[in-house]
């Protein structure tokens, strides 16, 4: 090892019983700068994706539909034309809208997805998210709620029945008819973990929709599963080349594009906002060196008349600030791990003092705050941090090693 890196960090962690309360409190401020950043932006991530599965989820890769979202005749033709696109895994047609739904006095307002009960898992994972009953008992007399919507119509136990009022009631109120609801069965209970679906959807097959909303043969639209999700936009040109004229493409992140654009600037603002951290503690590392070079003005000058240059004396203060970055990295690191691992936790205190117990829930429509670990973001917060910090303790550094000998003697 290199005398001026040994005696760095003999500077920096001195032996016997002196406490190192530069070196100390400079690695918690680091620490805690990068641990902040990273938590951010590991909690960021997190909202990112799940969005994006999210939407995956609830829409399918590519949804396919009418111009004027009038519901498309003849949809069996076209989705072998849409198999055929190379890339494109399954497709599913569907139709969906809003209904009324009661459980005695209980009423909601719920979006009703109706689902092609042989195809729709192949593009939509919905089986997975069924935690009651199954998907193969849904049929034309029965419907799957979501958790939060069955808790809100008062349903306690499969078998239960509901009543369904769909828009096209009104065409029969106008004829002097009595609307009669349908009635369907609760054949089971899913729960996706996005709360806006889990507490508003309500999935029965295609016919009945259909029927409910008088679309005869027809569907709303068609949902398309390719092989590679991420290359939706690149091959929106050849699917829609595939669509008779009135039909458009929609690849999944254009659903909602707005709201995923605006996770990923707030992320990026908030990496700045959170390493000014970092650059206060590396103000506060550069402040400490330059009293620390102060100090021992005699102990530069004796260096430079044993024979040491200058850029032996610039690496002992330089690689002060490195050491301090580098540690305080890793214990950010570690910092970051534990914190997300107790993330829920930690948030559950939080509302149990401050809010109202479902804050997650309501502001940021998840169960539980997800996390998504990017190791970019690692890297990138490597290089800022080592960069600031030994260009804060570089400053100094630079000031000490031109010092001459006979100068820093008399300063002492």
């Amino acid at each position: 090892m290199p005398w001026s890196i040994y005696l760095a960090l003999k500077q920096l962690f001195p032996p016997g019983k002196r406490f190192p309360a530069f070196a100390l409190v400079s690695i918690i401020g680091v620490a805690i700068g990068v641990c902040s950043l990273l938590v951010v932006q590991t909690v960021m991530n997190g909202f990112s994706q799940e969005h994006r599965e999210n939407i995956q989820r609830m829409y399918g890769h590519e949804i396919v539909r009418s111009v004027d979202y009038r519901p498309v005749k003849n949809y069996k033709p076209l989705m072998e034309q849409l198999r055929a696109v190379p890339g494109v895994a399954a497709c599913s047609p569907f139709a969906e809208g809003q209904v009324m739904v009661k459980n005695g006095n209980v009423p909601a307002l719920p979006f009703v997805r109706g689902i092609h009960l042989e195809l729709e898992d192949k593009v939509v994972p919905v089986k997975k998210l069924i935690i009651a009953g199954s998907l193969e008992e849904l049929d034309d007399d029965r419907v799957i709620l979501g958790d939060r919507l069955a808790h809100t119509l008062g349903i306690r136990a499969l078998g239960q029945k509901i009543e369904v009022y769909s828009p096209t009631m009104v065409d029969e109120l106008k004829d002097d008819q009595v609307p009669l609801p349908a009635e369907l069965e609760v054949c089971g209970i899913f729960r996706s973990g996005y709360v806006p679906a889990d507490e508003n959807t309500m999935i029965v097959s295609l016919r009945r929709m259909q029927d409910l909303y008088n679309l005869g043969s027809g569907v709303h639209g068609i949902r398309i599963r390719l092989d590679d999700p991420e290359k939706a936009i690149e091959l929106l040109p050849e699917i829609s080349r595939a669509l008779p004229k009135g039909l458009e493409a929609l690849p999944w992140m254009y659903v909602n594009f707005n709201f995923l654009e605006a996770i990923r600037f707030e992320k990026s603002m908030l990496f700045f906002l959170m390493f000014i951290i970092t650059l206060v503690a590396s103000f506060s590392i550069a402040s400490t060196l330059f009293s620390a070079v102060v100090k021992r003005s005699r102990e530069i000058g004796i260096l430079g008349a044993l024979g040491g240059r200058p850029r032996q004396i610039l690496v002992i203060f330089a690689s002060q600030g490195l050491f301090v970055g580098l540690i305080g990295f890793v214990l950010g690191c570690g910092l970051t791990f534990l914190i997300v691992a107790f993330r829920n936790n930690i948030v559950e205190g939080i509302n149990k003092l401050f809010g109202s117990g479902e804050m997650v829930a309501q502001m940021y429509m998840f169960r539980e705050i997800p996390v998504h670990y990017n190791g970019n973001d690692f890297l990138i917060a490597a290089i800022f941090t080592l960069a600031t910090t030994t260009v804060a303790g570089l400053i100094p550094a630079i000031w000490a090693s031109r010092k001459k000998p006979a100068e820093a003697m008399r300063e002492a």
